[in-house]
């Protein structure tokens, strides 16, 4: 449990005393396991389904919410052409689009 990319009951980090009375549960265990064989594993229908084991203990026990988007505020210079800003507030997922023009 105490890889750099676990995102939940994370141990200290390196030089940190470790967290009096921490816990971790058997879903919690089993979920790090997994993603350890999945980067071991170099068969890709194999890994897929190690991957996919992972998130349903992840949809199950759900150790975190995923929110949508927070708040932000963006501003694009007025020679950018072709934003197309999104429900979410973005503004540069078009990238591929936007043209640079001379004022």
């Amino acid at each position: 449990m105490n890889g750099g990319l676990h995102t939940f009951n994370s141990s200290p980090p390196p030089g940190q005393p470790p967290l009096v009375g921490q816990e971790f549960a058997d879903w919690e265990r089993e979920i790090a396991n997994l993603y350890v064989k999945g980067a071991q594993e170099l068969d890709e229908v194999k890994r897929k389904a190690i991957y996919a084991q992972a998130q349903r203990l992840a949809q199950e026990y759900l150790p975190f919410i995923h929110l949508v988007s927070p708040l932000n505020l963006l501003a694009v210079r007025d020679r950018i052409q072709g934003i197309k800003y999104t429900a979410l507030g973005g503004a540069l997922w078009n990238i591929y689009e936007l043209r640079i023009v001379d004022n």
